[in-house]
């Protein structure tokens, strides 16, 4: 199993941050999300290399999950309405064009496999049970905060429309919902992390406190 090099880990941390920094000031970064990214910052041993608050998308592919031959139609990080579902399949598909719903997912490369096992820890108390360890290099190791949110529906293909219109309504209801679920599992990571930090800075108190009593002593 390959070291990992704190030095390179610490720099690529401080890359990372300025870039999220960068992202923020033109407006690419996901609002929804900036606040834990900045809790994983803070942490000693964590920071996140790529994020999404969930979405969804509209995607031209053969198939939702093929890349490579996918092109994104439309995408929003907040609830749909009919009209924007109606506006995207007035345009033909190539291939196929899927709505595509996908909860939070974070990335986050830690220092150490203490650390990794902390950030899996807090991921399933926050009910993202799909997480799990991606990879680990000189870089540090990389875990994935996922949830197991997910939908993924054809809708056109190149022009045949596979959707009625009057189930549109429904299937945004049911998009919308997904979404919404995907952001409570966000909403309680947010809670979980706040709690690990007041605990932390409570923990590092008491420490400071006792130095403070052994030194006058």
């Amino acid at each position: 199993m390959p070291g990992i090099d704190r030095k390179l880990w610490l720099r690529r941390k401080e890359e990372l941050r300025k870039r999220l920094l960068s992202d923020l000031h033109i407006g690419y970064l996901d609002r929804d999300i900036l606040d834990v990214l900045l809790m994983f910052f803070e942490r000693e041993e964590s920071f996140t290399i790529s994020s999404c608050s969930g979405r969804v998308v509209v995607v031209d592919a053969p198939l939702p999950w093929i890349r490579r031959e996918s092109t994104v139609i439309f995408k929003k990080h907040e609830p749909i309405e009919v009209s924007e579902l109606e506006e995207v399949l007035k345009q033909d598909a190539v291939h196929t064009l899927w709505l595509v719903v996908t909860g939070p997912i974070i990335h986050v490369s830690t220092a150490s496999l203490k650390e990794s096992i902390n950030i899996l820890r807090i991921a399933r108390e926050a009910g993202m049970k799909h997480s799990g360890i991606l990879s680990l290099s000189r870089r540090g190791i990389i875990v994935e905060l996922k949830t197991g949110v997910r939908i993924a529906v054809p809708l056109k293909q190149r022009r045949i429309l596979l959707v009625s219109t009057e189930k549109l309504r429904e299937l945004v209801e049911l998009a919308n919902k997904a979404l919404l679920e995907g952001k409570k599992k966000l909403e309680k990571l947010r809670e979980v992390l706040t709690k690990e930090r007041k605990q932390d800075s409570a923990q590092a108190g008491k420490t400071n406190h006792q130095v403070i009593t052994e030194r006058s002593h």
